[in-house]
């Protein structure tokens, strides 16, 4: 029978067991094979036990299965340590704790430590994926203890070692996620980061799509080798926000993203590294890659200008904050693309205006017209602007109103 099969088997008997009192299942119970003592037989604890075909008025709740604690001052009716079958053992949680537990596969600190040490011997001897089978083993008969906490991290070097990377990012996700401060935080992260390097670098090399299976390479996924990747850069991001790889994996992240053309993406996380790591070394870095994102996220006039606006401040933070550490070669690219946003910003109103000119909404037009020459003097459409203005001086507002004759018809409330 499998083990799967005797969870199965070991649960049902502990469903069955209960509807019966746990009386035909005498291991839910430390005290069930226990002698009663005869009818008039005085116990240790003073108290008469009654026969076997003579049952006891038990208090509501109590068992009949209970062997009464000994002691002067000690309740008859109290239940043993240990209280066999619970209710709460068939909880979700619990089903496979309580199931290993009936199969013998329950806690036990002793058994746990030879595993550790065998696990240990294995792993110095580079025989890793016997190590990892000892480390799991040792894990789940002892949980909860510093020793789990160990042998699920020691799990996952072993599949490190042995370039199974995608075990091994299981194995440091999971332990992170019971262990979330855990002694092994910083060495955890430094695999996770090497792995989200070594998944990037492969898809950039050989680009697959993220539903096409993977089945042949243990050291890649086996879907979406990229996604993956992020996924690495997120955990370090999350699980050490203030760690010395996290600015790192940001920066990583970010730029994935602008490799791969996901400009918005690129942009939301330089901006995450240059507001939420202030000291980062990659802050210059995060100014010049952002902005050329921002800007590749602009598509045109006629769209939103928010990553316009976006991209000049990014530009001004480069020039004022940066400049002592920039190239005069980029410092002057920025100088040139700042210019650029500029003129872009100045052809949006500029568009504008022509939209109501063409209207004969001159009211709004010059509205626009005026605000070309007031914020942007030195771009090309000031000029055109002011010469606009001058050719629609003392044109209406607004266009005549060629149907009053009908609007006329249905007054409105003033």
């Amino acid at each position: 029978m499998s083990i799967q099969g005797l969870k199965r088997f070991a649960i049902l008997a502990v469903v069955s067991g209960s509807t019966a009192g746990c009386a035909a299942f005498p291991w839910t119970s430390g005290q069930a094979n226990k002698p009663v003592p005869p009818q008039g037989v005085v116990g240790a604890s003073g108290v008469v036990a009654a026969s076997a075909t003579e049952p006891i008025n038990l208090p509501p709740g109590r068992s009949p299965n209970v062997v009464p604690a000994t002691g002067p001052d000690a309740d008859p009716f109290a239940p043993n340590k240990d209280d066999g079958f619970q209710w709460e053992d068939l909880a979700p949680e619990n089903i496979e704790k309580t199931a290993k537990k009936l199969i013998g596969f329950g806690p036990d600190e002793r058994i746990a430590q030879e595993l550790m040490s065998k696990g240990k011997q294995l792993f110095t001897e580079q025989k890793y994926p016997e190590a990892a089978k000892q480390f799991k083993g040792a894990a789940s008969r002892w949980p909860d203890s510093a020793l789990e906490e160990d042998a699920m991290f020691l799990e996952g070097e072993c599949y490190f070692f042995s370039d199974e990377y995608p075990k091994a990012q299981d194995a440091y996700d999971n332990t992170l996620k019971k262990y979330e401060n855990s002694r092994h935080l910083d060495t955890m992260c430094k695999r996770l980061f090497a792995i989200g390097q070594y998944w990037e670098n492969v898809q950039e090399k050989s680009p697959h799509w993220p539903i096409t299976p993977n089945l042949t390479d243990k050291k890649r996924p086996r879907f979406d080798t990229f996604g993956n990747a992020i996924k690495a850069y997120e955990t370090i991001r999350m699980k050490d926000p203030i760690g010395p790889l996290a600015d790192d994996a940001v920066m990583a992240t970010a730029n994935a993203y602008f490799r791969k053309k996901r400009w918005e993406d690129a942009a939301r996380q330089y901006d995450d590294l240059r507001k939420g790591f202030p000291r980062s070394e990659h802050q210059a870095q995060a100014c010049l890659l952002g902005l050329q994102a921002a800007r590749r996220m602009y598509q045109g006039e006629i769209y939103d200008g928010t990553a316009l606006d976006e991209a000049d401040e990014i530009a001004e933070q480069a020039l004022t904050q940066f400049s002592h550490v920039l190239e005069s070669s980029e410092r002057q690219r920025v100088e040139k693309t700042r210019r650029e946003i500029v003129e872009q910003q100045a052809a949006r109103d500029w568009a504008m205006a022509r939209y109501y000119d063409k209207k004969k909404c001159y009211g709004a037009a010059r509205h626009y017209y005026q605000g070309v020459l007031k914020e942007y003097p030195q771009t090309s459409f000031a000029k055109r602007a002011a010469e606009r203005l001058e050719e629609i001086r003392g044109r209406p507002a607004v266009p005549p109103n060629r149907f009053k004759w009908l609007t006329d018809l249905f007054p409105t409330n003033d």
